[in-house]
């Protein structure tokens, strides 16, 4: 078993019905899909029309391969 690191970018979109203190682990439930999130940031967020926000997310995430 090995462990890789990947490098990831993504596009998420945050509801408006999603409560602000429901989004970190919200995150890292997306992050999760792709591995174990190591690190990651939110790095811009963008108003949409129906008030909803889309974020842009650099992380950093552990897989292994079985």
């Amino acid at each position: 078993m090995s462990l890789n690191l990947c490098v990831m970018q993504l596009e998420l979109v945050w509801s408006a019905q999603l409560p602000l203190h429901q989004l970190r682990p919200w995150l890292r439930e997306q992050l999760a899909a792709h591995g174990e999130p190591l690190r990651w940031a939110i790095t811009a967020v963008e108003s949409t029309g129906d008030h909803s926000r889309k974020l842009k997310i650099e992380a950093v995430v552990v897989s292994s391969d079985t």
